[in-house]
């Protein structure tokens, strides 16, 4: 695995961008669109199933309808091609630019308190770069391709 690679999909923090929901390559924003496709017209249905099946959770088919068509739309290319836009006060690629470093584990700051991350990703950023710090970052790699990214 070249580690042009592996950077494409790591941003500098290590959280694997390509798992994100907001990717425009990741498997939540595929498999959003191929559920999308396979309920097709579902609403109508939503409405029979509710009276027919008697079951109230038919009634929530707008607000999941919703969320999927948000999971479904391109959103972000990854934070080493584009100012992150769903957390846009990060400051880990301000600092990652700055100091031309390619993971926070790699600097002699790390850790900081520069990332504006709230506690519990800060402990999370803490723990995934010991990881790549003990492993190493192809192994790290491979491990976050095969688990889900919200644990």
């Amino acid at each position: 695995m070249t580690t042009e690679i592996i950077k494409a999909a790591l941003a500098p923090c290590g959280l694997n961008c390509e798992k994100c929901f907001a990717h425009v390559n990741g498997d939540i924003r595929k498999y959003s669109l191929k559920l999308k496709e396979n309920l097709g017209n579902f609403d109508l249905y939503a409405k029979r199933f509710e009276t027919l099946l008697g079951d109230p959770i038919f009634q929530k088919y707008s607000d999941f309808k919703e969320m999927l068509d948000y999971f479904a739309s391109e959103h972000c290319k990854g934070c080493r091609n584009e100012q992150c836009r769903m957390f846009k006060e990060c400051g880990v690629r301000t600092c990652h630019q700055e100091k031309q470093i390619d993971f926070c584990y790699l600097c002699d700051e790390f850790p900081c308190e520069k990332t504006n991350f709230d506690a519990d990703l800060y402990k999370r950023w803490i723990m995934i770069n010991e990881k790549i710090k003990g492993t190493g970052i192809e192994e790290f790699y491979e491990k976050t391709k095969i688990r889900p990214r919200y644990l």
